[in-house]
């Protein structure tokens, strides 16, 4: 791991964190906290599986599952925000057609999660990390760019 991502992961070390989740076809199902914990690069990480592999379904559709990532001390809510084509196509190069949200890859998860943070601490989202999914003619090159979005 560069000495860039190391300072961006402590950067946000202390931020406590929960992702909740929403049933959208239940509408009678109350939201819930599915995982929390401290680190916000952890929480985006979690919040990117989840979404990755409970929101967006294999065949590029979405699907009943939403979730968010809830920092309180900041009261600062965090959503995946970006084209649908990126999101695809970034859970696919995570997940496959048939893994199960444990058997993504954890690293590009990670990777994607440590740059989303620095977008967020520079007052952006996550729609530049999905534009660039977009642009990348394979998986080398998107993360060969991904690393170019991560100033602090």
């Amino acid at each position: 791991m560069s000495m860039l991502f190391r300072k961006i992961k402590d950067l946000f070390d202390d931020v406590a964190w929960q992702v909740w989740y929403q049933d959208t076809f239940d509408r009678e199902c109350p939201r819930q906290v599915e995982v929390e914990g401290v680190g916000l690069v952890k929480g985006l990480t979690e919040l990117w599986a989840r979404h990755l592999h409970g929101t967006i379904r294999p065949d590029g559709q979405k699907g009943f599952s939403l979730f968010n990532l809830w920092c309180p001390q900041n009261h600062q809510d965090i959503e995946i925000i970006g084209a649908m084509a990126g999101q695809v196509q970034l859970r696919q190069w995570i997940f496959g057609q048939n893994k199960s949200r444990g058997e993504g890859d954890y690293s590009l998860l990670s990777l994607v999660a440590t740059v989303h943070g620095s977008l967020i601490h520079n007052g952006q989202n996550s729609e530049p990390i999905l534009a660039l999914v977009r642009n990348s003619n394979s998986l080398q090159d998107f993360k060969k760019r991904l690393s170019a979005l991560a100033k602090i």
